[in-house]
């Protein structure tokens, strides 16, 4: 159990401080109800792709307020897109 907690310990720290930027690609992670198109283009954004994962898809908005609004809609937090797909091996 410790293996399991020093193991993910780095990938959750880089998760968490991955603030989102206003303006660049977000990932919104949440229950399926909060990362639908209609709650981030209500929340004044687009969804970026044609694929949504079942907790988490990712959206772009210029508002400085768009992460605070998902949030408040339901989603359970919203990191820098940027940073999460660069730690996965992709660049954006």
């Amino acid at each position: 159990m410790a293996f399991a907690l020093v193991a993910f310990s780095g990938p959750l720290l880089a998760l968490a401080a991955a603030d989102p930027v206003p303006g660049e690609i977000m990932l919104v992670i949440g229950p399926s109800a909060s990362v639908q198109p209609a709650v981030i283009t209500a929340a004044g954004g687009h969804l970026i792709g044609p694929e949504l994962a079942r907790f988490g898809a990712l959206a772009q908005s210029d508002l400085a307020e768009f992460s605070h609004v998902l949030v408040e809609q339901g989603a359970w937090f919203v990191v820098d897109g940027r940073r999460i797909a660069a730690f996965c091996g992709v660049e954006i």
